[in-house]
């Protein structure tokens, strides 16, 4: 029902819906998330962190938190030190506080430790290399009717755009921070804070939007997660073949620069569009949440974004966007 590549642009989304019996409506979603590069910064919260986007991952496609489980698979490095053994035990500590907090259970899972390499280089000295601390969560529901699914594409030209959730200067571990350092510098930037997880705010606002997209109210919705809201916009943008106009001057959150507002990796985030004869009712669901009409969409392939102070930061346009979007994998 719902593909893991979604809209005209086939953007990779972040759930599938799946309708395993012919004669029955209900459907298994199933998302995922990791953060590896939240690791060494902060254990605890890189866990919090894929648990919090699995779920929200599946919420946006159209699933309720109260039928989902969660699998857990770690894939860790030298669990027998000391420093590593301690990591392992933060981000499982994480596991259960927010299993609880959410109410999504722990089903089953795979442990593989020791995710190391011991050799010598090229000079013949000792070498390890050992793989991130990793922790990929997995979410798995059963959706009463998968009609209600939404994709992450955007629909109609005219729609309205809108940020779910507060946005913070939340850098520590980010894909913005990764690239900006190997353009300066030849190698990655780290930073220091990482995303907290707020269950009981972002648990709120999950459950309006189930509530939104089980009453058909959203065109499209998306999480925001790796990347940050500026990959999650052109994601919608790309996906639906569709252009954009956003503006940061309203979003909800802390006052940060246009580039940490466009790439923090805050969670409990969702970009939602939405036909304009639906505005009162989305809204009306929506409150007692963080929700900001950002935009529109747009009937070209025009993408353009105005920074906090009004002027453009981003002027660029579909076509091109997803022709570096599937570059990566060119030639396979």
């Amino acid at each position: 029902m719902i593909k893991p590549l979604q809209g005209r642009g086939r953007v990779n989304g972040d759930a599938s819906v799946t309708r395993p019996l012919q004669g029955s409506n209900r459907a298994v979603v199933l998302s995922q998330a990791l953060f590896p590069s939240y690791s060494d910064l902060d254990p605890y919260n890189m866990a919090a962190c894929a648990i919090d986007t699995a779920i929200r991952n599946a919420v946006a496609a159209g699933a309720s938190v109260d039928r989902l489980a969660l699998l857990d698979n770690f894939c860790w490095c030298s669990s027998g030190e000391p420093g590593r053994l301690g990591q392992l035990k933060k981000a499982v500590s994480a596991c259960y506080d927010y299993a609880v907090e959410y109410g999504t259970p722990f089903i089953s899972g795979k442990d593989s430790m020791f995710n190391d390499f011991s050799g010598f280089d090229s000079a013949g000295k000792p070498i390890k290399i050992s793989v991130p601390p990793t922790l990929l969560v997995s979410s798995i529901g059963v959706m009463e009717d998968c009609r209600k699914a939404v994709s992450i594409d955007a629909k109609v030209a005219g729609d309205l755009v809108y940020i779910l959730g507060e946005t913070r200067a939340e850098m520590g571990g980010s894909e913005y921070y990764a690239w900006f350092g190997e353009q300066v510098r030849g190698s990655r930037f780290s930073g220091t804070v990482v995303p907290k997880v707020d269950a009981e705010r972002n648990l709120s606002l999950y459950r309006s939007l189930e509530k939104a997209i089980r009453a058909g109210l959203t065109a499209s919705t998306i999480s925001i997660h790796r990347g940050g809201l500026g990959y999650a916009l052109a994601r919608t943008a790309m996906a639906g073949k569709l252009g954009m106009d956003i503006e940061l001057s309203g979003l909800i959150g802390e006052q940060v620069r246009d580039d940490f507002a466009l790439f923090s990796e805050s969670q409990g985030r969702v970009v939602a569009t939405v036909a304009p004869a639906n505005r009162a009712a989305f809204e009306d669901a929506m409150k007692g949440n963080a929700c900001y009409l950002a935009g529109t969409v747009r009937a070209d392939d025009r993408f353009v974004v105005k920074g906090r102070a009004g002027g453009v930061v981003v002027d660029g346009c579909v076509a091109d966007m997803l022709a570096s979007y599937r570059s990566t994998l060119g030639g396979f």
